[in-house]
């Protein structure tokens, strides 16, 4: 049976439950935060109090352009999944390595007609990895990036390289995916979390929107922008800006924005759990990676303590 698909409420439920467990009261004080049904929104979640009503609306750090074009880059590395992996247990069992990790060339999809061809390879090519593994010096660490295939046609057609990871056997499948390795602009997260500003300051200043609020009778409107998953699989930021410095440049550029009063207060919420499977296979500490990290932007900027994960 399927499993149901969330709602918009239940998915910033859930984004605002992991900001309060890991930063409890972090708007100063505790809150309850009642969710407005779907359809009657914005805001999100609305909290009344003696003094009045405070209204929180969610927004996710997304580059949707880059997220397009990145969701094709996973089918793609899912169909290679599939071709590959598929009765891999009837394929060559390697001794000396744990893990296959192949990166695909270009944008192209393997064709049905290469599909066994290409599968043959690459067990015959994991075979040869595997008995030259204790003689080879191009290792590095406990890894080996193959990146010749000129006994292999079809791998060459179709990946650029291929990360075999030492170690073990541990009896589970041992293929798996790889991004595609493209590097990103470091100013791409930057422009994204503005972009994302913009988006939400732009909509909330026309005076329908204004209207709508205004029946809530709200006497506080902030804004939550928050990352997770979607950012990491799709919107990778290229590791050469920390989530202190994007988040400030985010600060900056909504203090000078012109309807920077729409939100009394926003903050700014990345969430990303470990994957420790992962990381044991590729010799990294348990939890290493996590990361749940709380700025305000506005009215001041400050990194919340306790924060983890931003460098």
């Amino acid at each position: 049976m399927a499993t149901p698909r969330m709602t918009h409420g239940q998915r910033e439920r859930g984004v605002l439950n992991d900001v309060e467990a890991s930063f409890p009261n972090f708007t100063g004080c505790p809150r309850f935060w009642t969710e407005v049904p779907d359809g009657q929104d914005p805001p999100d979640f609305i909290c009344r109090e003696p003094g009045g009503a405070i209204g929180l609306e969610l927004t996710e750090w997304l580059d949707g352009d880059q997220m397009g074009s990145a969701k094709y880059r996973e089918s793609q590395r899912e169909q290679i999944h599939r071709v590959l992996s598929n009765n891999w247990e009837q394929g060559y069992q390697p001794k000396n390595f744990c893990g296959a990790f192949p990166s695909p060339l270009g944008n192209e999809r393997i064709s049905r007609a290469d599909e066994q061809p290409l599968r043959e390879e690459f067990f015959a090519c994991a075979a040869e990895v595997d008995r030259n593994w204790s003689d080879d010096s191009d290792h590095w660490g406990n890894s080996f990036y193959l990146t010749e295939f000129s006994a292999f046609p079809s791998l060459r057609s179709y990946f650029s390289a291929i990360r075999y990871i030492g170690g073990e056997p541990h009896g589970l499948n041992w293929i798996g995916e790889q991004g595609d390795g493209n590097a990103f602009d470091p100013n791409v997260p930057v422009a994204s979390l503005k972009q994302t500003l913009d988006s939400k300051l732009a909509d909330y200043s026309t005076s329908e929107k204004q209207a709508h609020l205004s029946t809530y009778g709200l006497t506080e409107l902030d804004l939550l922008v928050h990352g997770g998953f979607n950012i990491y699989a799709y919107n990778t930021p290229s590791g050469h800006l920390s989530l202190e410095e994007i988040t400030r440049r985010g600060a900056d550029y909504y203090a000078g924005h012109p309807e920077r009063d729409i939100f009394i207060r926003v903050w700014f919420f990345h969430s990303l759990d470990t994957a420790d499977e992962l990381n044991q296979l590729l010799g990294f500490a348990p939890g290493q990676g996590r990361v749940r990290w709380l700025a305000q932007l506005w009215p001041e900027f400050r990194v919340f303590s306790g924060s983890v994960g931003g460098d």
